[in-house]
């Protein structure tokens, strides 16, 4: 289909499209935010080291999962607006 029978405005053919896959970019946002502080709570001694590192598994999970979420709610657009 061509863009403008799906009802969108034709854009120049070198400008690439800018939608993301919200399954990836949350695999990407768990592990920007996971490992550094996981790696942190292994390099810790003594019982604090499970806390931190487990603390770090389910911030990672969480935040991945909202931005997977977000991203497909917005239709795997992160910007909406004009694009530079």
């Amino acid at each position: 289909m061509t863009e403008r029978r799906l009802g969108r405005a034709s854009e120049p053919t070198g400008r690439p499209d800018l939608t993301f896959n919200p399954l990836a970019s949350g695999i990407g946002v768990f592990t920007a935010v996971a490992a550094p502080l996981a790696a942190v709570g292994l390099s810790l001694t003594g019982e604090l080291h499970k806390l931190v590192t487990g603390a770090a598994v389910v911030l990672g999970l969480l935040s991945g999962l909202v931005a997977g979420i977000w991203i497909d709610r917005r239709g795997g657009r992160v910007w909406n607006g004009r694009q530079l």
